[in-house]
Order: C-alpha cells, then sequence, then structure tokens
C-alpha cells in the first residue's frame, strides 16, 4: 500500500513539477521577448535624434 502511495506521490509531484518549469519557462521567454522589443523601440527612436545631433 505504502509504495502505490509513493508510486502516485512521485508521480503527481513529477507532473506538478513539468507544468510548474514549463510556465515558468513560458514566462521567462515572454519577459526576454518583451525587453528585446523594448531596446529595439529605444533604439530605433535615438537613432534620429543621434543624426540630427550630428548635423
Amino acid at each position: 500500500m505504502q509504495e502505490i502511495e509513493r508510486f502516485f506521490s512521485n508521480l503527481f509531484s513529477s507532473i506538478f513539477n513539468r507544468f510548474k518549469y514549463s510556465a515558468m519557462d513560458a514566462t521567462e521567454r515572454k519577459v526576454k521577448d518583451t525587453i528585446n522589443q523594448q531596446v529595439e523601440q529605444y533604439q530605433q527612436r535615438s537613432k534620429p535624434k543621434d543624426r540630427e545631433d550630428r548635423q
């Protein structure tokens, strides 16, 4: 009986951890994408100003 409980406990624990880490990876990817987009937008905005300053 204890072996069965341990088996299902480990099974559910591993499934839960897989979902948890999958969600964490997705969140991390989304944060990186958002930061990259903001950096690109900032660089695009700052380029015309740099050109004007040089002239």
